[in-house]
C-alpha cells in the first residue's frame, strides 16, 4: 500500500533498518535504499514514494538539501530525518523545510516502530482526506452539471430570465458572456435501437455532441429527446454557416458512431439571454420540417420563409372527414377526400413538401379528435400512426391521400363496431330494468334512462334503431304479456292483475288489454279456461 525509501549512505545501516522492522505489517510493500540525497532524488522522481527516511550528513547531496528538493517537488511525501545528537541542533534547520519527524540515532527497533506506526497512521489519515476530497469535487461536479442542465432548461427552453442571472451564470461557471447566440437542436432516432440500449445511445449521443462543439458553448438535454447547443457566436464571421456546418458535423459523427438517423435544426441569432427561448421555440419549429420533407437532415429556421408563403389549412374537409367518421358515413368520408384532392389541384403553386405538410396536419387532427375513445384497441393505434411514414414516402397526392381515406373508414368501421356494442349493452340492461319494475306504476323513459345515466332522448333513438320499437310500447307489451300469464294461471281479480302489472286504474288497464288482445281481460280468462 505505502512504499519506503531509506537513505543513507552507510550500506550496513540500510540494511539493518529494512531488517529489525516487520515493514509489511506496518502497509509498506515497496522498499527502496539510496546512498545519498542524489540517488534519493531520482528514485522519487520515477517511483511513487509515501515515506522517505534520511540521514542527515551524506556526500553529493546531504538529507537537508534533499528534503528541500523533495518540498519543492513532491509536497505529499513524508520526510523522517535520523540523526545523532551532535547534529541535532543542526537537524532542526529542517524544520523551515517542513520536515516534522526526527529519529536519534542509533536507531532502535522499538523506538523506529513507535514512529513509523505514528507516521503510517498519519499516512492513513491523508489517503482518507484525499479520498474523500476526490469523492466531494466528483459529487459537486455531478450536481453542477445537474444544476447547468436545469438552469438552462428554464432559460432557454421556459423563458424564464432570473432577476439574479449573473450571478447564477457566475456561479454555475456557464460560458454565456457573448453578445451573440444561436440555438442548435440534435434530434437521434432511437425507433430502430433495442429498449435496453436506448439510455446508452443517449448518454453516448450527447457526449458526441458535447465533444463536437467544445467548452465553449453549451450543451443540455431538454426532456423531449433533443440535444441542445447554445452557441456563442461574437467571433463569427458568418454565424449561420459555420453553426450549419457545426450541426452537420453533430450529424455525421453521431450517425458513423451510433448507426441511427439524426435531425438537426438551428434558430435564429439572438443578442440578449433572455431571447434564447426564441432562437430555441425557432429550431423546434424547422424541427417539423422533418414532417413534410424528411428526416436525418440539419434544417434551417429561414427554411420556413417559404413554408409559411404556401401551407394552408383545410378546416372544412377535416370537419367533414371527422363527421363522416363520426357518423359511419363512407359518402362524406370520400366527399372529404375528394374535397382535399381538389383544394390541392386548385394551388397550383403548392410543393410536394407542402402538400404533405398540410395532409399530415389532417391526420393528426384526425387522431385528436379519436384520441378520447379509450375503447380503440392499442393495435389500430399502431396501424393508425403508419399513416404518417406511408405519407412522407409518397411521391404524389393521391399516394399521399390513400392512407388517410383508409385510416378514416378503418375509424369509423371501429366506431360503428363500438356503437352497436355499447347499443346492445344499453337495450340489455333497459330490458333487465323493464322486467324488474315493469309492475310499478312510475316507471317510464326518463326513469329508464337515469337508471343507465343517458338522455332520454339518446335512449329513446338508441332503443328504437336497436329494437324496431319505442320503449312505451316494449313497456306495455311487456305488462301485457305479464298480465296474459295471470289471467291464465291464477284467480286474481282485474283490479288486483292491473296493479300487478303496473296499472294505477283497472279501467285503463282494461281498455289497453283489450286494444292489445282485442279482448277484455274477463274474455281472455273465459277463453283461455
Amino acid at each position: 500500500m505505502y512504499s519506503l525509501l531509506i537513505v543513507d549512505d552507510e550500506s550496513l545501516v540500510r540494511k539493518s533498518i529494512v531488517k529489525i522492522i516487520d515493514w509489511y505489517s506496518l502497509g509498506f510493500t515497496n522498499i527502496y535504499e539510496a546512498e545519498d540525497g542524489l540517488e534519493a532524488l531520482e528514485i522519487c522522481r520515477k517511483f511513487k514514494i509515501n515515506l522517505v527516511l534520511t540521514d542527515i550528513v551524506m556526500p553529493f547531496m546531504d538529507g537537508l538539501d534533499l528534503s528541500k528538493e523533495l518540498t519543492k517537488e513532491f509536497p505529499e511525501i513524508n520526510i523522517v530525518i535520523l540523526t545523532g545528537h551532535e547534529d541535532f541542533e543542526y537537524a532542526k534547520q529542517s524544520v523551515d523545510l517542513g520536515v516534522k519527524n526526527y529519529i536519534l540515532k542509533p536507531v532502535g527497533a522499538v523506538n523506529l516502530y513507535g514512529k513509523m506506526q505514528e507516521i503510517c497512521q498519519k499516512l492513513k489519515i491523508q489517503a482518507t482526506q484525499k479520498e474523500y476530497i476526490a469523492r466531494m469535487r466528483n459529487q459537486i461536479h455531478r450536481s453542477l452539471q445537474i444544476l447547468q442542465e436545469k438552469f438552462l432548461y428554464t432559460l432557454v427552453c421556459r423563458g424564464q430570465v432570473p432577476t439574479d442571472m449573473q450571478e447564477r451564470i457566475h456561479s454555475l461557471e456557464l460560458p454565456l458572456e457573448a453578445s451573440n447566440y444561436m440555438i442548435g437542436i440534435v434530434e437521434p432516432l432511437f425507433d430502430e435501437v433495442e429498449q435496453a440500449d436506448v439510455e446508452l445511445f443517449k448518454f453516448t449521443a450527447q457526449n458526441i455532441v458535447y465533444s463536437s462543439v467544445g467548452d465553449r458553448h453549451c450543451t443540455f438535454d431538454d426532456y423531449d429527446g433533443h440535444v441542445v447547443v447554445v452557441f456563442q457566436t461574437d467571433d463569427y464571421e458568418d454565424e449561420h454557416t459555420i453553426v450549419y456546418n457545426t450541426m452537420l458535423v453533430i450529424q455525421e459523427a453521431i450517425r458513423s458512431i451510433l448507426k441511427i438517423r439524426v435531425t438537426c435544426a438551428i434558430g435564429p441569432s439572438v443578442s440578449h439571454r433572455g431571447e434564447l427561448v426564441n432562437s430555441y421555440r425557432s429550431a423546434l419549429k424547422a424541427l417539423e420540417c422533418k414532417y413534410s420533407l424528411g428526416y436525418d437532415r440539419v434544417y434551417d429556421f429561414r427554411d420556413l420563409n417559404y413554408s409559411q408563403d404556401i401551407y394552408f389549412y383545410p378546416y372544412e374537409e377535416i370537419d367533414l372527414l371527422i363527421d363522416g367518421i363520426r357518423s359511419g358515413s363512407e359518402g362524406r368520408i370520400q366527399t372529404a377526400v375528394s374535397g382535399l384532392r381538389e383544394k390541392c389541384a386548385v394551388q397550383s403553386n403548392l410543393s410536394l413538401n407542402a402538400i404533405k405538410t398540410s395532409l399530415i396536419e389532417v391526420a393528426a387532427a384526425l387522431f385528436r379528435d379519436l384520441s378520447g375513445e379509450t375503447d380503440l384497441s392499442d393495435e389500430f393505434w399502431d396501424e393508425g400512426m403508419s399513416i404518417f411514414r406511408k405519407m412522407e414516402k409518397g411521391k404524389s397526392l393521391d399516394e399521399m391521400l390513400v392512407p388517410i381515406e383508409g385510416f378514416a373508414m378503418q375509424a369509423s368501421g371501429r366506431l360503428l363496431e363500438q356503437q352497436n356494442h355499447r347499443s346492445q349493452d344499453v337495450v340489455e340492461k333497459v330490458k333487465q330494468y323493464v322486467e324488474a319494475n315493469y309492475n310499478n306504476p312510475e316507471i317510464s323513459l326518463t326513469t329508464a334512462a337515469d337508471y343507465i345515466s343517458v338522455s332520454s332522448g339518446y335512449l329513446s333513438s338508441m332503443f328504437k334503431k336497436a329494437t324496431g320499437t319505442n320503449f312505451v310500447k316494449y313497456l306495455t307489451d311487456a305488462r301485457m304479456e305479464k298480465a296474459e300469464q295471470l289471467l291464465r294461471r291464477t284467480d286474481m281479480k282485474t283490479y288486483e292483475v292491473a296493479y300487478e302489472t303496473g296499472f294505477a286504474d283497472p279501467h285503463y288497464f282494461s281498455i289497453a288489454f283489450k286494444k292489445h288482445t282485442g279482448m277484455s281481460p274477463s274474455d281472455f280468462r273465459n277463453t283461455e279456461q
